[in-house]
């Protein structure tokens, strides 16, 4: 599975990578601000993205999901350590992954939006993983369809 992650710490970034690159997945990115990753999301049709809430410069991550949700159908886990947008992000991403996040938990939580998005039930799911049954990515079911 292709995951997209933005991420604008110059140290989770690449760490996020290289835990997911390790568990097989194929990522783009890291990518530090919303413009780059809109872009390069709507080139690269990654099936997943990672993105973290609060980006640098004031940029906002959960209007960046809507975006890749809306534009280009790509469904966001988004990464925070605040409870609080949790419940705008309901209505267009699959879920919200608190920080700090462990490497195991990040690969589960990756693994388990795969298994949702490809029709099937997650064999687990992290505690810090909230998933968002009533979102719009999650009422699709898959990903629209895209054109590459």
């Amino acid at each position: 599975m292709k995951v997209l992650v933005v991420e604008d710490d110059p140290l989770i970034g690449p760490a996020v990578k290289a835990v997911l690159e390790n568990a097989g997945y194929t990522v783009v990115g890291p990518l530090r601000d919303a413009a780059k990753a809109t872009r390069v999301g709507a080139r690269e049709c990654p099936e997943l993205a990672l993105v973290d809430v609060n980006l640098a410069g004031g940029e906002n991550g959960l209007v960046l999901a809507r975006r890749l949700w809306e534009e280009n159908g790509i469904p966001s886990l988004l990464m925070t350590g605040f409870d609080h947008h949790a419940a705008e992000a309901r209505a267009f991403a699959m879920g919200l992954l608190r920080k700090p996040v462990m490497p195991d938990a990040l690969v589960q939580a990756v693994g388990a939006a795969g298994e949702i998005l490809g029709g099937l039930r997650p064999s687990s799911t992290p505690a810090a993983l909230e998933i968002f049954h009533g979102s719009a990515a999650m009422a699709a079911g898959l990903p629209k369809a895209r054109t590459a």
